[in-house]
């Protein structure tokens, strides 16, 4: 009787021919891969915010000024009131500038600059001549490429957001491919529930 108990034992806990395989890692490595994806899109808007932070403006009275990238923008050294300011591109035709919608600035190194006025087509990237008129102030003006607030914050926002958003898709996958394995596994230890046999009923007790 010892040996038959000790047999229903062992054929209770070990696995048994026709069980149905393991589930495959599909989700492990859908898991991974949306990692990857978040990791890269962050890094592109990382990319992004470190190209459109603005760049130390040129001091306008120093000649003329070499814009790198799209766009013409005119900065003052202190907060003024709007000042009479005229800029020409590299053909001497003149580039209509406008103020800006409420107050501007940004800093670089400690020092901060003020916006003035933009320019209200995309100017492409060229020298121009740029000359404002102030009897008011001894503020001194500077030009450079037009500041790209709205590129700057939203990098800023996509980067952010992309990562948490991939990186909360491959918690899930994970946390349920490892329930379904859990479950594969309690299947395979107990393939047809508690109280049956592989193979027909258990062996007869003498």
């Amino acid at each position: 009787m010892v040996g038959n108990l000790r047999r229903v034992s062992v054929l209770a806990m070990t696995s048994y021919p026709g069980q149905p395989p393991a589930p495959k890692r599909t989700l492990t490595r859908l898991a991974i891969a949306s990692f990857v994806v978040g990791l890269v899109l962050s890094a592109f808007f990382v990319w992004r915010v470190v190209d459109s932070v603005p760049s130390t403006p040129s001091r306008i009275s120093e000649g003329p000024v070499q814009l790198k990238s799209d766009g013409l923008t005119v900065y003052s050294s202190v907060p003024v009131l709007v000042p009479t300011c005229t800029a020409k591109d590299a053909s001497g035709a003149d580039i209509p500038l406008e103020r800006p919608s409420g107050s501007q600035e940004f800093t670089v190194n400690g020092k901060t600059w003020y916006v003035v006025a933009q320019s209200v087509d995309k100017v492409p990237a060229q020298e121009v001549v740029v000359d404002c008129q102030d009897d008011q102030t001894s503020a001194t003006y500077y030009a450079g490429p037009k500041l790209a607030l709205g590129t700057f914050i939203s990098s800023v926002l996509l980067g952010i957001g992309s990562f948490l958003l991939f990186f909360v898709i491959g918690v899930v996958l994970l946390v349920v491919d490892n329930v379904k394995r859990r479950r594969a596994r309690r299947a395979n230890t107990f393939p047809g529930g508690p109280g049956t046999f592989p193979g027909g009923p258990p062996p007869h007790q003498p």
